[in-house]
C-alpha cells in the first residue's frame, strides 16, 4: 500500500459562448493555496500477474485575469476530481534488476467544476459543468533497480471511450529508496491530462506536479 501526497499544477481550458476560458495555476499556486491533491496506490501480486488499484482526491483552483479578449476582469475555476483507477497487470520481463509490466484497466472519474466570470465589459455570469464517466485505458510499468537501496519507477498509461473521455493519459516517474525489506519511500513527478465534453462544453484539465509517497509490504 501506497499514499501519496500530489500538489500538482493544473490547467483548464473551458469552452463558453466567447470563446475557450483558459485558467491556471502552477505548482507554487497550489503550495500556498488551501488546495490539495492525494493518492493512494494499492497492489496485490501472484507469479506474474498483479492487480492494482489507483485513487486520486483533487480540489484546485485557477484564475485567469482579463480572460477573453478582456470582456471579463477575471476568471476563476474550481475543479473537483475523483477519480479511481483499476488494473490488471502482467509481467513480460523479469531480470535481476528490471521489471517490466503491461497493464490494461478502467479510469473512473467524477469531475465538478465551478466557473465564474467577473464582470468587465459584459456583466459577469457562472456556470458549473460536471459528469461522471469510466475510460478504458491500457499502459506499461518499468522498475529499475539501481543498486541495494536506489530504484526508479516509470508509469504511463492512454485511453478514451465513446460516452467517456475524447482523451486521457497519465505518465508517472519516481525515484525511490528501499528503507528495509518492508519500507520504502518513492519521490518523483506525475502528469494527468482529460479531455472531454461535460454538459455540451469541451473542457480540457492538466494536471502536473511532484508526488511524494510512502509504500509498506506486507
Amino acid at each position: 500500500m501506497s499514499p501519496y501526497l500530489w500538489a500538482p499544477g493544473i490547467s483548464t481550458s473551458v469552452e463558453t459562448a466567447f470563446g475557450p476560458l483558459e485558467a491556471d495555476a502552477s505548482v507554487n499556486d497550489v503550495l500556498s493555496a488551501t488546495d490539495f491533491a492525494l493518492m493512494g496506490v494499492m497492489e496485490a501480486r501472484k507469479g506474474r500477474w498483479g492487480l492494482i488499484a489507483d485513487f486520486v482526491l483533487a480540489d484546485l483552483s485557477e484564475r485567469a485575469d482579463a480572460p477573453l479578449d478582456g470582456l471579463f476582469s477575471r476568471g476563476t475555476v474550481e475543479t473537483e476530481l475523483r477519480i479511481a483507477s483499476g488494473y490488471a497487470a502482467y509481467r513480460v520481463h523479469q531480470e535481476e534488476r528490471v521489471a517490466v509490466d503491461l497493464l490494461g484497466g478502467f479510469r473512473a472519474v467524477r469531475a465538478d467544476l465551478d466557473v465564474t466570470l467577473a464582470t468587465g465589459a459584459l456583466p459577469g455570469r457562472s456556470f458549473s459543468p460536471g459528469d461522471s464517466w469510466v475510460d478504458p485505458v491500457v499502459g506499461g510499468r518499468l522498475r529499475l533497480a539501481l543498486n541495494e537501496r536506489w530504484f526508479a519507477t516509470a508509469m504511463a498509461d492512454f485511453g478514451g471511450s465513446v460516452g467517456g473521455s475524447d482523451r486521457t493519459w497519465q505518465a508517472v516517474a519516481t525515484l525511490g529508496y528501499q528503507i528495509n525489506d518492508r519500507w520504502s519511500v518513492q519521490g518523483g513527478w506525475r502528469q494527468l491530462s482529460i479531455d472531454r465534453e461535460m454538459d455540451g462544453r469541451d473542457v480540457e484539465l492538466d494536471l502536473g506536479g511532484p508526488v511524494l509517497g510512502l509504500t509498506a509490504r506486507f
